[in-house]
């Protein structure tokens, strides 16, 4: 086909951009497209694990049902291991930490919960695995790791009445009356009133002797 003078300029004007900007605009899109595959990719592993996860948490409930608390613990370990990021993890190192509690395994049940407080991918769950770590180590009398679990929690929005009712019982097994009294009254300021909570924390401060008498 022949083109005419201007045709044949416009081409070659269009050859010289091609020539100075074509590999850079290929570079570009080459680029693009890797993100966005990269990304699908990543997206499709996430689900993928995610399901997985769940999957294997399915088996650990149903283990624990039947009182099956060495697969329990296999299960949690590898959730925690190989899905850490997943929610599921979390949940199964808190299901976990109970099954060995019940087990009177006390350092597998700190090790699942501290795992939980020590995890960024689970901040919803940090407080709760707080709280219970410190009703264990109170219970073996560890009174100072206790408040020092309580003081690990990043965030404790919402959760404010349940850690001040066990920094209560802390401070109480360790004969501090006067700071048990103020956390359990904190406890109450932070609970709504329906909270079945609320009733045994009310029983606690009924039970201490007056402000001061110790």
């Amino acid at each position: 086909m022949a083109y005419d003078l201007e045709e044949q300029e416009s081409l070659a004007e269009i050859k010289a951009w091609w020539e100075k900007w074509g590999n850079l605009i290929l570079s570009v899109v080459t680029v693009c497209c890797l993100a966005v595959a990269a990304y699908q990719g990543w997206r499709w592993y996430q689900m993928k694990q995610s399901a997985d996860a769940g999957a294997l948490y399915a088996q650990m409930i149903q283990a624990n049902n039947l009182d099956d608390k060495d697969r329990v613990q296999r299960i949690a370990s590898r959730l925690c291991e190989d899905y850490s990021s997943t929610v599921y993890a979390g949940l199964s190192a808190l299901l976990g930490a109970r099954s060995a509690e019940n087990a009177n395994n006390p350092t597998r049940a700190e090790e699942l919960l501290s795992w939980v407080v020590n995890s960024d991918d689970h901040p919803e769950l940090q407080a709760v695995a707080a709280v219970r770590m410190a009703g264990i180590q109170l219970d073996q009398g560890k009174y100072d790791q206790a408040l020092a679990s309580l003081n690990r929690i990043k965030d404790p929005a919402g959760q404010e009445g349940f850690i001040n009712d066990r920094k209560g019982d802390i401070e109480l097994a360790m004969g501090q009356n006067d700071l048990a009294r103020k956390s359990w009254e904190l406890a109450l300021k932070n609970l709504d009133a329906s909270n079945p909570l609320v009733r045994l924390i009310e029983i606690k401060l009924q039970a201490l002797p007056k402000a001061n008498s110790q």
